[in-house]
């Protein structure tokens, strides 16, 4: 999907798992890299075929406030549709710095990417 900084300081990528599309980030986001986070996954909410999202945490090593303004605007969007975002496996550092800010309260979080699709799903379908 894209990378930012000299030496690939974030990587999303992106694939389709039975509809449901699973942006998985990799990196440090932060000030420098927060655009490259939002407009890979505004990219992935306002196509036609969008009906959930999962982002999937693992491979973050460092998220600021920055990130996590991205992380809860993209929420809101997807949140006024008939479809739903989760996250999936946070890293260590993810899951603390989730914690730290509250925001495992709004978000839901799963241990796996696996079970993040399945709870995206809709319902009625497998």
């Amino acid at each position: 999907m894209g990378t930012a900084g000299g030496t690939e300081r974030l990587v999303l990528d992106y694939r389709l798992d039975s509809g449901i599309a699973v942006v998985s980030v990799s990196g440090v986001v932060d000030v420098l890299t927060c655009g490259v986070l939002r407009d890979g996954l505004l990219r992935v909410v306002t196509d036609e075929g969008f009906r959930g999202l999962v982002v999937n945490v693992a491979g973050v090593n460092f998220i600021d406030s920055t990130g996590l303004g991205v992380l809860v605007g993209i929420w809101h969007r997807v949140s006024a549709t008939d479809f739903s975002m989760v996250l999936a496996a946070p890293s260590t550092e993810a899951r603390r710095i989730l914690d730290a800010s509250g925001l495992t309260k709004p978000f839901s979080l799963y241990d796996t990417e696996v079970a993040a699709v399945r709870a995206c799903r809709p319902p009625g379908t497998i």
